[in-house]
């Protein structure tokens, strides 16, 4: 099989000024394959994940680096009569990066977090692995198509959320109603998805806090009980949108 004319530019490269052509092949691989999973990394960054731009870009570069001393390992050793297997130092590298991924994987309470984090960081890996062994062509194809999982996912769970049932709580102001929500929804066990303050001014403050859209109505309607129960809370009720799923005979936003 032969390499592309930009994977053969690039692998030709390190053969070229006597030996220190090498030097350059670092030097790019290593540089791209930063800038491509720092690009990820900004996603996660954005998210306000702990692992963004810098941790990603770092994994990228040691697994470019390693992979890059693998392959050119092998040609070396056909000179001095010692063999290298580069299918090794792949393997350790993945082994290496589960044990990454599970460190920013974190069980709070009933959920999950980090899973999303843990993915892209395996996903650069497997980017600094190609660009080591010189596809470096794949590996931009790679963050191409990994760039767009992720954007085009986010803007469908916003499309999602925006149609979940929801609970509107309007509170006076200085009432820390985001905290009173988080914590009776821990309290409670309730799964919350997402609080929106969508009305402040100097005598209320209105918040909507989602809930999945396949919500139960008994547990939507004892959320808003306890809110009720806080002194500063002036109203909360229930809000739907049609085509909701949960078991609610209440009033039906268009």
């Amino acid at each position: 099989m032969q390499r592309n004319i930009i994977d053969k530019w690039f692998v030709d490269l390190a053969s070229e000024f006597n030996g220190y052509g090498i030097i350059l092949y670092v030097f790019l691989t290593v540089c791209i394959s930063a800038i491509l999973s720092a690009l990820i990394g900004l996603e996660r960054y954005r998210k306000g994940e702990n692992a963004g731009m810098r941790t990603h870009a770092l994994l990228a570069v040691g697994c470019t680096f390693l992979m890059t001393i693998a392959l050119w390992a092998i040609r070396v050793s056909e000179h001095d009569g010692t063999s290298y297997d580069i299918s090794r130092i792949a393997a350790a590298i993945v082994s290496g990066v589960g044990f990454l991924g599970a460190g920013v994987i974190i069980k709070d309470k009933f959920t999950v977090k980090g899973l999303s984090t843990a993915t892209t960081l395996w996903i650069c890996a497997a980017i600094g692995i190609a660009m080591g062994a010189g596809f470096v062509l794949e590996a931009i194809i790679a963050t191409v198509v990994t760039m767009l999982v992720v954007f085009v996912r986010n803007r469908i769970i916003i499309g999602i959320d925006r149609n979940a049932p929801h609970v509107v709580v309007i509170c006076k102001t200085g009432f820390s109603i985001i905290q009173s929500i988080t914590e009776v929804c821990a309290k409670n066990t309730l799964n919350l998805k997402n609080v929106d303050i969508t009305k402040f001014d100097e005598k209320s403050v209105e918040a909507k806090a989602y809930f999945p859209y396949h919500s139960n109505k008994l547990l939507l309607d004892y959320f808003v009980t306890e809110m009720k129960k806080e002194d500063a809370v002036v109203d909360a009720y229930i809000v739907m949108k049609k085509g909701n799923n949960v078991n609610y005979e209440g009033p039906h936003e268009s």
